[in-house]
């Protein structure tokens, strides 16, 4: 027992060794420059800001767009928002709240993938399965190029799902299918579909139904409102990205995972008996391949394009799923054909770490240039209301702005997004506070609301009328009757999520 006990420690500190030839760039001073990693750094900071000010569940992020505000949280997943915020409450900056992100998602798919290898197989070929995973090439492209933190992220509850698809821990899944919604949209769907096929080939329709439905009460507040208000914004009117640029080519080929192919061939050749969920795991892993591939060009114009927008992120799935061919392709090889192909994999490992790493460029800003910047963080703005004609280029001095009469206001600057002050009227006349409308903004004077006109301006910003005296206005940025709803519903889920597991834990 404890020789065996001895071998599983081995080969967990060679995936602690992997993950850190993997992550090593993480360690360095600054951040490495990425498609997309200042930014979230800048939306993390954002976020925080917002959190800190009183907002929750935050949707708004007053100081973007300019400072004018933007509904991005309320759209693009924030779950690694919250995490990144209550990391920073620990003492972390914002950039190494992200580095820490990334880095624990990695390692933490790694291990889940380990042990939901190690249910079936020897702990030998669970973990070349880990280490497969760990340098993936896309892995890499989505850590170091593309530095995409919510796709890394949903890594740790898909492969978490994959474990208790493998153990039978049905109690962790409904969390885990909350976290994967938050993780990141795209992903979430992708996964989705293929864990619907996977639970209902090992456990049937009916029992799954129950734990996915508590799994989606549980993010309820999340993708409800971006569903139902996706009709408030430009995003179905925006082409994001032009899908037919991001299909694999010869050039990007290595994106594929090689290793994962090479093993299916294996497995075809050798006519290797597999359970058959790790043949179904092998279907969808080639399935996904070929949706990144031209050859699917097809399928992709509409609906498609328009929510996964990079043919190139099916690949995640076989990042998930390839483990599981590559460490079936070497169970039961002989010995010299085993360390063969092994060392094959290792020489195709090296060279996409070696050829993707080599290429990474590091800044070291002041984190002001984080915390004060105020892009939108999106590509093309599309979560502006529709009802904003124009886009602001500049940021305003003040939060509130006489546009027409004889109008003293006490004070005009409010950084957060809640605004109190007196102002003084001489005649009737008509205030702008600059902010861009979007439903849950609530003005009121003297404790009396009042109706908000966003439409009388290109750019969305909310007017009201106010009459003469002196008079108290306040603004805030609160949760709809509708968000509110879905707020409760989260609750109640998590609720009896924790009710039934103390259930099973005292059964």
């Amino acid at each position: 027992m404890k020789k065996r006990a001895d071998r599983q420690w081995f080969f967990i500190v060679c995936i602690v060794v992997a993950s850190v030839v993997v992550l090593w760039p993480l360690l360095q001073r600054g951040l490495y420059i990425s498609d997309d990693g200042e930014w979230m750094v800048i939306r993390l900071s954002a976020f925080y800001q917002s959190l800190a000010s009183g907002q929750f569940p935050v949707r708004f992020l007053g100081r973007l767009n300019h400072s004018y505000g933007y509904p991005v949280s309320n759209f693009l997943y924030p779950g690694f928002l919250y995490i990144g915020s209550l990391l920073h409450i620990a003492g972390f900056s914002f950039i190494d709240a992200v580095k820490l992100i990334l880095a624990l998602s990695v390692i933490g798919a790694s291990f889940l993938t380990y042990f939901a290898l190690r249910k079936s197989i020897s702990p030998f070929d669970s973990c070349i399965g880990a280490v497969s995973l760990l340098f993936s090439p896309y892995l890499l492209y989505d850590l170091y190029v593309r530095g995409s933190v919510g796709e890394v992220l949903s890594l740790v509850p898909a492969s978490g799902l994959l474990y208790a698809l493998s153990v039978g821990s049905l109690w962790i899944v409904s969390p885990l299918i909350g976290f994967l919604i938050l993780s990141h949209n795209t992903m979430a769907l992708l996964f989705g579909a293929v864990y619907i096929v996977l639970f209902i080939v090992r456990y049937g329709c009916i029992r799954m139904f129950l734990h996915a439905a508590l799994g989606f009460g549980m993010a309820a507040f999340f993708w409800m409102p971006a569903l139902f208000e996706r009709q408030f914004v430009r995003f179905d009117a925006v082409r994001i990205a032009e899908h037919s640029r991001y299909f694999i080519t010869p050039e990007t080929g290595m994106l594929l995972g090689v290793p994962t192919l090479l093993s299916i061939a294996v497995i075809i050749g050798r006519k290797v008996k597999l359970p058959f969920i790790v043949l179904v795991m092998c279907v969808l892993t080639c399935l996904s391949i070929y949706m990144a591939l031209p050859a699917s060009s097809f399928l992709w114009p509409g609906t498609l394009s328009q929510y996964i927008q990079f043919p190139y992120r099916f690949i995640m799935i076989s990042v998930v799923l390839g483990p599981w061919a590559v460490a079936y392709a070497i169970k039961g090889l002989k010995r010299n054909r085993r360390i063969v192909l092994i060392s094959i994999f290792f020489v195709l490992w090296l060279y996409s770490i070696l050829s993707i790493q080599n290429t990474i460029r590091f800044v070291d800003r002041e984190i002001g240039y984080y915390t004060t910047n105020e892009g939108t963080t999106t590509v093309a703005d599309e979560f502006m209301p529709r009802w904003a004609a124009e886009v602001p280029r500049e940021r305003t001095q003040e939060a509130l702005e006489v546009i027409d009469g004889n109008v003293n206001i006490a004070s005009r600057r409010f950084p957060k997004e809640s605004i109190t002050t007196t102002f003084e009227a001489k005649s009737r006349g008509t205030i702008q506070i600059n902010k861009v409308y979007y439903p849950g903004w609530r003005v009121a004077i003297d404790d009396i609301p009042v109706e908000i006109d966003y439409r009388n301006n290109s750019f969305g910003f909310m007017q009201i009328q106010v009459c003469e005296g002196k008079h108290q206005i306040k603004a805030a940025f609160k949760e709809t009757p509708f968000r509110f709803a879905t707020d409760v519903i989260s609750l109640i889920s998590c609720i009896v999520y924790i009710a039934w597991f103390r259930r099973i834990q005292s059964a």
